[in-house]
Order: C-alpha cells, then structure tokens, then sequence
C-alpha cells in the first residue's frame, strides 16, 4: 500500500467514524474505473491491513528475525482529545453572510456514549452560535437530539432530521412484514424534519405521517433543505405502498413533487424508481435531482411548472460525438437562477467524465477527463461534488495524476486552484499537507468553504473545516483538538 492509498483511507475510516478516538483501522479506495454504464460506483472502500504494521500472508510464512536488526513497527501518531474539544466534523455549509454552519462531534465524559454532538455556527464577525441537543421542538413534548447534516440559508434557519424523545423505541403505524417501516421486530425510532428559524424550532414532518395523495406514511426522511421564503424540500420513503419522492412544505401544507412509479412525462418514455440525490431548494422554488428510470438514469429538474429532463442517458452531451453514458449517482448542483451543474460521464471517440453546466440555453463543457489541472503537469481524470453560486462560480472535487484529489473553483477567469493533495495547511506544521477533501459549499461571494483531512509525517492524521475567502486567501476555520464555543 502506498503513502496515497493510505492517506485516501485513513481520511474514509475518520469521516464515517462517529466516536472521537479512531486508532488502528486502515480502509483502501477502489482505484477510479473508466466511464461506463450507471453499473459505475463511486468512492467506496474496504477494511485491509496495513503492510508496514501488520504482516502478510507471504511475510507469515517467511522466517522472523529476532536479532536487534528487526526494527518495530511505526505507528501513526494520534492527537489526544480531551472533555469539549472537537473530534470530528460533518459537512459545512455557507450562507451569503458568510456564517458557517456544521455538525461538531466532541468528546464529553457527561453522555454515556463519549461523546456529544451540536451544530456549530460561525458568523461573519467571528463569533459562535451553538445549537445543543435537548431542545424541544414548539409542536412536540420531546426532546430532539441526534441531529443530521444541516442546510443553513441566508436567515439563518437551519433544518435538519433529528431524532426526538428519550432514544425509546416506539410501534410502527403498520406491522406488515412487507413495510420497510416495520423493522426491528415492528418498530422504528422517533425521527423528524425540523425546522430552526427565528421563532424556535418546529417539526415539519414525522415517521408515521400521512403521505399527501396515497394511503402512505413515511418510513423515513433524508436531504432537506429551506429557502428564505420558508419553503422545505426533502426526500421522503413511504410504505404501504412502498416508495420514495421528492416532498415540499409550504405553507404549512405538505405537497408531493415526484415520486417513484411516476411517468417522466408524456412524450418521454421512462418511470421513475426509487433513488433520488437532491440538490437543495433555492429562491424560485426548484430542485434539480439525478434519478433512475426504468432503464436508464438522468438529471432532472422541478420547477412550479413542471419537471424538466437536463440529461439523460443516451442523449447527446455538450462533447462532441458523446452522449451520456451515466452520471455516477452522483447530485448536481443549482443556483438561484436555475442553472444546474453536474457530472457526467460520456461516450464517443474519447469516452470519458466531464463537469457540465445548464442553464437557459444548451448545456455546457466546464471541464472534461484529460484537461489540464492548472499550475500542474497533470491532467482531469474525473469530478465530484459541485457546488454552484448565483454568479455561476462553480466550487467541485477533481481527482487527478493517480489518486491525487483537489477542490477547484471555475470563476469567469477560468479555473482555479483552491486546495490539491500535499499542499500545505494554512497555520498547519511545517511538514502538514492535506490528504483529501469532502465536498465544498459555495455561496454568492464566492468564499468557499469545505471538510478536509490533512496529514504529517510527525504529528499524524488530523481533521479540520477550511475557508477559502472572496480573496482567495485560504484560511483554516476549526481543527480537531480545540476547545468547542459554548
């Protein structure tokens, strides 16, 4: 195993791990394979030993030395966290203030498990906001903890799936063996969309609801999302009958958008199935969202009028002689005024994956595999994760030269480096460089903001969330191991 390989899945065993000392585990990531059907898989790994620090089967059955030529093995140094320092983090998010938002898991000797978790809010002008479990919500009698990735809008309202209550279990609604709902032995846990704005919080939805136009309840409740007019996105999965949509709330007034089994339309041949990766709600209502059909995959767009198909595969992309192969489950991006940006992979005399953008006319190239990284003699192998702004700034991942990854921002003087693998930290050690990146937020001043891990030969492996500002300047906002704001 290589340095790369092993920073790559260090940094995958530290992002999923919830507890706040992770020793000992290695995970090794799939090397990226080459555009094909919606069979492609992203980003997935796998435990494995590490060769420096556990023998393999060939070395087993080898002689051992036992003279003092056989040196010990080296182990990873580990930053030593304390009660209500930062173990790890989740996702952040920017609003167009400028104030980032984030899940911050802590290490706590007061909660039973370890540790305790809260969303951390960092304003324009330094200071902190913290949103603790334990609050309740103004329409229920329990206690919400557990919170889930947040999105943040410009008023600050934060929504977000949280379970609710003591930790108990309660009876499903329906405990037909059939219904995804009625698990563990007929029950499923207390869970909700919530809402945070400025008059407290609130549950929007439940498990157990009613599902609008269908003798349905949800089972369970992912990716939501409000704008600043207060309307609420989200994908819901029901059962009995059993499904998946896209769910709005407006107005106090739940309304289903798309759902699996629905006809893409009337002159588009397709049903669509149960996976859906959304982008969040913006101002004018709209969602865009890749999908699986029938037979095929595609990125599609809801607006008040109606659904409208971005991409799909077989019809011809922006690149010359290539029409889309698929599009890696991977979710696009949307701005304020429409514009959608998303991968695709693509077929042709150069087959290969390119970071497209549609708005109001045909779509377009923003960059392709084989083009050039700037400041680098390397080229684009594939991109993940876009994120896009009003004045169509454009923030993605792109892996490059091997397992090398980076996050670059696409502006109207062309690409731009942000942050690649190896490059120093800003106010890090002399000898730490980061090691990966999870996906960036964007927002209309362009600072970007993103989770990363970062990696030094003498101190180890470490996490922190970084900001690179309207300037350009890039900046490191928290680290693991410092002291939580109260």
């Amino acid at each position: 195993m290589d340095n790369r390989q092993r920073r790559t899945s260090l940094f995958f065993v530290l992002l999923i791990g919830a507890l706040i000392s992770v020793v000992g585990v290695r995970a090794q990531q799939k090397k990226p394979s080459q555009p094909q059907p919606e069979s492609d898989k992203t980003e997935k790994s796998q435990p494995v030993q590490d060769q420096k620090s556990q023998p393999t089967q060939d070395q087993d059955d080898e002689p051992v030395a036992v003279t003092e030529k056989a040196a010990p093995a080296k182990t990873t140094p580990v930053k030593v966290i304390n009660d209500d320092q930062y173990g790890n983090f989740r996702f952040p998010t920017i609003n167009n203030k400028g104030e980032i938002a984030f899940i911050g898991i802590y290490k706590s000797s007061k909660n039973k498990q370890g540790y305790g978790q809260a969303v951390f809010i960092r304003l324009s002008d330094g200071t902190w906001k913290v949103v603790s479990e334990g609050e309740k919500a103004s329409n229920l009698s329990e206690s919400v903890y557990r919170y889930g990735l947040p999105a943040f809008n410009d008023s600050g309202d934060l929504t977000f799936v949280a379970s609710y209550g003591a930790g108990e279990i309660k009876p499903a609604v329906r405990l037909d063996p059939n219904d995804p709902a009625a698990h563990a032995g007929g029950a499923v846990k207390n869970l909700g969309l919530f809402l945070r704005n400025a008059n407290g919080l609130k549950s929007l939805v439940k498990l157990g609801d009613e599902v609008p136009n269908m003798p349905s309840t949800f089972s369970m409740i992912n990716n939501p999302s409000t704008n600043n007019k207060g309307t609420s996105a989200f994908i819901g999965t029901y059962s009995d009958p059993d499904g998946r949509g896209l769910f709005f709330v407006e107005e106090g007034k739940l309304r289903l958008i798309v759902r699996s089994g629905q006809r893409l339309s009337a002159t588009e041949e397709g049903t669509f199935s149960e996976h859906y990766f959304p982008t969040q709600i913006n101002e004018r209502n709209e969602v865009a969202f890749f999908a699986r059909l029938s037979d095929k995959s595609g990125i599609f767009l809801a607006r008040p009028s109606g659904l409208e198909t971005i991409a799909i595969i077989g019809k011809p992309s922006p690149v010359k002689g290539g029409n889309y192969i698929g599009f890696g489950n991977r979710p696009p991006a949307i701005n304020d005024k429409g514009e959608v940006a998303f991968v695709g992979f693509y077929e042709g005399a150069e087959p290969g994956r390119g970071l497209f953008l549609k708005g109001a006319g045909a779509a377009q190239i923003i960059a392709k595999s084989g083009d050039p990284v700037p400041g680098s003699t390397n080229n684009f192998t594939d991109f993940y994760s876009p994120a896009i702004n009003a004045r169509g700034d454009i923030a993605f991942i792109a892996s490059f030269g091997g397992r090398n990854r980076g996050i670059f921002i696409k502006t109207a003087k062309g690409i731009e480096t942000i942050a690649v693998t190896e490059q120093p930290v800003p106010g890090g050690g002399k000898d730490e460089g980061f090691n990966n990146f999870t996906r960036p937020a964007i927002n209309d001043r362009g600072e970007v903001v993103f989770y990363a891990q970062s990696r030094s030969p003498t101190t180890g492996v470490d996490l922190g969330i970084y900001l690179r500002d309207e300037k350009g300047v890039l900046k490191t906002v928290v680290k693991r191991g410092e002291k939580i704001p109260k």
